[in-house]
């Protein structure tokens, strides 16, 4: 359980993991396990499922020490049966730094899209940063700072901020409807602005049924079907082999210093100013309601983070209860 890339450059801290427990009464075939280790740099482990608290115990140290603390629990021993043959899990981890003056912080009010009002702190004094506007939203791109200097990896965020105040729901169908939403080309560039505040933002998000259902939706339908053959070379003996279950629970803090987040992942098989003739008002960018964010890499145009804040201190923003699943997920 191996780390596939990890960079620490001074401003940036990325890291991603593999990790996969295997059930003692199956063997891997040599043919997995060679991918498993080269492509995947990961030892997979031999573990008893049937001994559930310790295989939990185990997968969430793994989560906690890939997540570098950010994420201590993942698995419950109700996500384990006695038809669970393997798990996989991946941890992403990102760690970025920028120039917000922490001394010109101030509470300002968020609206809420059911119209209450709420006082959040507002980071501003960041001056490296570029602005659009398109229809129906503003974006703002706010780079992280690069380490070394070879290193190059650029990593931004993006603020995706609706013009109306409960613009959201408008803009999330915008996205939905367009596939490479995330990694189009936005036509921005630095531009002075009348303001610029954004909201500090704290929350962990966890996913259950919903991350299968989004795969589907995808597309993505045969890993998920009793029927599926391609997946069954994994173990030994062959028989029914399919991924029953994927549970990803993320979480990303962003204030002054930058942003930490982290995800990890388990799948279970069963499993400027102008001047005219009259004076044009700069804009402004005020994320003061509910807007969406993106951290990408700008080469490769890499999406390592999507998300909408819909109360910046709200710090389990849509987190699933166990009251989330049905008996067929057991």
């Amino acid at each position: 359980m191996t780390d596939v890339l990890e960079s620490n450059s001074g401003g940036l801290d990325l890291s991603f993991l593999n990790g996969m427990w295997v059930a003692h009464k199956h063997k891997l075939r040599d043919s997995f396990k060679q991918l498993a280790t080269t492509l995947y740099k990961t030892e997979p482990r031999v573990v008893d499922f049937e001994r559930k608290v310790m295989v939990v115990e185990e997968v969430n140290l793994w989560a906690n020490i890939a997540s570098k603390g950010l994420i201590t629990e993942i698995l419950e021993p109700k996500h384990i049966n006695n038809k669970t043959t393997v798990l996989f899990a991946n941890a992403l981890y990102f760690k970025g730094t920028w120039n917000f003056d922490q001394e010109r912080t101030i509470d300002k009010e968020f609206y809420l899209l059911n119209g209450d009002k709420i006082s959040v702190p507002f980071m501003t004094g960041c001056y490296d940063y570029s602005y659009g506007s398109f229809e129906g939203y503003q974006v703002a791109k706010i780079p992280y700072e690069i380490g070394k200097k070879d290193d190059k990896k650029e990593f931004s965020m993006f603020i995706f901020l609706p013009n109306k105040k409960k613009g959201l729901p408008s803009l999330l169908g915008k996205v939905k409807s367009d596939p490479k939403f995330f990694t189009q080309d936005f036509r921005i560039r630095y531009e002075s602005l009348d303001a610029f505040y954004i909201p500090k933002f704290k929350f962990s998000y966890t996913a259950m049924k919903q991350v299968k259902q989004t795969m589907k939706e995808m597309g993505l339908t045969l890993p998920f079907s009793k029927k599926c053959k391609e997946i069954t070379e994994i173990v030994k003996p062959k028989g029914p082999f399919f991924i029953n279950r994927i549970l990803q629970k993320a979480f990303i803090e962003v204030n002054e210093k930058g942003t930490e987040a982290a995800a990890v992942t388990v799948l279970d098989d069963d499993m400027g100013f102008s001047l005219y003739d009259e004076i044009i008002p700069l804009p402004r960018f005020v994320a003061d309601h509910p807007f969406l964010f993106m951290i990408r890499e700008e080469a490769s145009k890499l999406v390592l983070f999507t998300g909408a804040v819909l109360n910046p201190l709200n710090d389990h923003s849509d987190d699933v209860s166990s009251s989330d699943y049905d008996s067929d997920d057991y």
